[in-house]
């Protein structure tokens, strides 16, 4: 009973996790299909999101307050504070931590059944006077099957 209800519980907090990751802005104009997009826990492609979840499963990897710098063809760049659980002892007994001023940088962007979207994301962050990497990457994402890098465009 007790291994039930703690599938019910983490069923219940991936569902809440996948309205997190909603889009805040809307794809744009008609120009904007062929910007690279995020795919959401919800499945949905977002673009400029306020607020995103890294880690669909369980939530332990998230990013909050996002100011986008840019969003192009090839990378996008944000300030944001970056959400990491560090599971010690073991995630449940563990509290989420949060990083402001981080440094969000997404590319590598990949043609998939879902459109053109950001394959990768690199966060830069400080732990007290220590300067941090989170590197993600979402080419092994069933969502991401039948993949192909989107060709560079020829410089003149």
């Amino acid at each position: 009973m007790r291994r039930l209800r703690g599938t019910l519980v983490m069923a219940t907090l991936a569902s809440a996790v996948m309205v997190a990751a909603a889009p805040v802005a809307p794809a744009g104009p008609a120009g904007a299909a062929a910007t690279p997009g995020l795919l959401a826990c919800s499945g949905r492609v977002v673009h400029r999101p306020a607020s995103f979840v890294v880690a669909c499963a369980d939530g332990n990897t998230t990013l909050g307050a996002i100011r986008w710098h840019s969003w192009g063809p090839r990378t996008a760049v944000a300030e944001a504070t970056f959400g990491e659980n560090p599971c010690t002892p073991y995630c449940a007994a563990s509290t989420m931590r949060y990083f402001p001023h981080a440094t969000v940088r997404l590319g590598d962007p990949v043609r998939t059944r879902h459109g053109i979207l950001y394959s990768t994301m690199t966060v830069h962050y400080r732990q007290g006077a220590r300067p941090r990497t989170f590197a993600f990457s979402w080419k092994g994402d069933p969502g991401f099957k039948g993949t192909r890098a989107v060709p560079r465009r020829a410089s003149s």
